[in-house]
């Protein structure tokens, strides 16, 4: 397997004896070290809202827009092309749709962007979001290299 970029820079993600099978199933880890001395970036909550307003009525939609809020940020705070490379927490607040989670959709896009990094990372299902008919707001830590 090949390594987060984020280990190059002294962090170190860890799972606990027994649950490393578990971590790997869902691509996280279940904690991570951050040296002293690196520089982060934390992005507050990003949602599903089109730049016009709207909200995706496609779930897909509405989901890969509040990651590219995030992807866009990261930007903005220097990150580049591989801005979700250097992410190593995740908190996901989601509103089940039809009944049923949306973690088979947030799952595959998350991964795509990822890529070999396994963030820790908190899901939790909530009643509603600020804004009715959304389902999904995005949090998320990153080192900014040097």
């Amino acid at each position: 397997m090949s390594e987060s970029k984020l280990t190059a820079h002294g962090l170190k993600f860890v799972n606990w004896v027994g649950g490393e099978a578990a971590a790997e199933s869902f691509g996280i880890s279940h904690a991570v070290i951050i040296p002293p001395n690196v520089q982060t970036v934390t992005v507050g909550g990003q949602l599903g809202i089109k730049d016009d307003g709207t909200v995706p009525e496609n779930l897909e939609e509405e989901v890969t827009e509040a990651f590219d809020h995030v992807t866009r940020t990261l930007r903005a705070a220097g990150l580049g092309e591989d801005a979700w490379e250097y992410v190593y927490e995740v908190q996901t607040f989601e509103v089940a749709k039809d009944g049923k989670g949306i973690s088979e959709t947030v799952i595959p896009i998350a991964r795509k962007l990822l890529k070999n990094t396994k963030p820790v990372w908190t899901g939790v299902e909530v009643a509603a979001l600020v804004f009715p008919g959304l389902h999904i707001e995005i949090t998320v830590k990153a080192l900014i290299p040097k």
